[in-house]
């Protein structure tokens, strides 16, 4: 594999190989919580704060399931049960004293009507968040629940992240779980603005930390793992990042619990064979034509657990001492969806670059897309 460098020095030759403007979209990440902030009515958030559900769930599948689970991980009021659910089944526990956001950017997607359907005919509070004169826009509408219109333009729904999410931090607040008023919805903008600057097409090859960890992972196999609860979904947020844009494998998980089976893998294939790990050591400016092997990137959290923190270090150690390459991004802001906007931004950012390094246009998925018609065709 191939591995053009210079290519993410350049902003225009990489605009002109993204067809459908994937980095554009992650820049206008600080944009689409603006935007998602005037969506939700006053009528809409009145009622709600009215409601006290026994449990909040959250459907959604793919790009724009990933909203529901960083939601889930940002609650820092343990009053009520939050739950995502990735799936076309709603769990047979879920009744009408819950409170369902059914999340999807494109309002087509089947599993989220089905599981939305269950709802309503459970008698649920359902609001949906999803593009207007859509399946699920309908749904909600022909069933008399609310919805929360969002506009994609365009942009694949991995890359309307913040589109969907901001609506439901601010669901959330106004059941009391999270706080999340307008103030902080301007300087989570701000903090993602600042962000893609950091980390955009233009930034510099050598002070950005997105185009950075490209260059560290492109062509290796990624383990990411995160040290908290809190950056969990931003390693599975990853991993599937670099599968859609990159076509790249990606192992994703969690410490400590990844300590106690994942970590086994640095003891195997990969380590067994004396060129897989002189592979590891290549330079690829003087060889670009090196293969696979494995890359550990760790997303730290300022607020991991003594334990995590332990595991997280000695990892580190064992990983390096058995040949592995180590990658490690800190969030270290004190506000929590601050450190998820960071690693966020550079996780995303990164996996496009990944892709435009190796000659992948970021944007296109045909294996979903053929997968996608054969289900259609029953």
């Amino acid at each position: 594999m191939i591995i053009d460098d210079a290519l993410l020095d350049d902003a225009d030759a990489m605009a002109l190989c993204d067809s459908t403007q994937m980095l554009k979209a992650i820049a206008e990440a600080g944009a689409q919580v603006r935007v998602a902030s005037k969506a939700v009515s006053t009528e809409l958030l009145n009622s709600i704060k009215s409601e006290q559900p026994r449990a909040v769930v959250i459907l959604g599948m793919g790009g724009s399931g990933i909203a529901g689970q960083i939601l889930q991980a940002s609650i820092t009021n343990g009053g009520i049960p939050v739950v995502a659910i990735n799936s076309d089944l709603l769990p047979a526990w879920v009744g009408s004293n819950d409170f369902v956001i059914a999340c999807s950017a494109s309002g087509n997607t089947a599993e989220t009507l089905s599981a939305t359907q269950s709802a309503l005919q459970r008698g649920c509070r359902v609001v949906a968040i999803s593009s207007a004169n859509s399946k699920l826009s309908n749904l909600v509408s022909d069933n008399r629940a609310d919805l929360i219109e969002i506009d994609p333009a365009g942009r694949m729904p991995r890359a309307c992240l913040w589109l969907l999410l901001t609506p439901q931090l601010i669901i959330a607040d106004a059941l009391g779980l999270i706080e999340f008023k307008a103030k902080d919805a301007a300087a989570l903008a701000d903090k993602l603005d600042l962000l893609s600057t950091q980390n955009g097409a233009t930034s510099a090859l050598d002070e950005s930390a997105a185009k950075a960890l490209a260059l560290e992972v492109a062509g290796h196999v990624t383990i990411c793992w995160a040290t908290s609860s809190l950056l969990a979904p931003l390693a599975y947020r990853f991993a599937c990042q670099l599968n859609e844009n990159a076509n790249a494998p990606a192992i994703y998980g969690t410490l400590p619990e990844a300590a106690h089976n994942q970590v086994v893998v640095m003891d195997g294939f990969f380590l067994d064979d004396d060129d897989a790990v002189a592979q590891l050591f290549k330079d690829r400016i003087e060889d670009p034509t090196i293969t696979s092997g494995l890359r550990l990137v760790l997303l730290r959290d300022s607020q991991e657990s003594e334990l995590a923190r332990r595991t997280a270090d000695l990892v580190t150690d064992l990983a390096i001492a058995r040949g592995m390459l180590v990658t490690t991004i800190s969030a270290d802001d004190q506000q929590p969806l601050h450190r998820v906007a960071t690693i966020a931004t550079i996780v995303d950012y990164g996996s496009a670059y990944v892709a435009l390094a190796t000659g992948i246009d970021p944007g296109p998925i045909p294996f979903i897309v053929d997968l996608k018609a054969g289900l259609a065709q029953g």
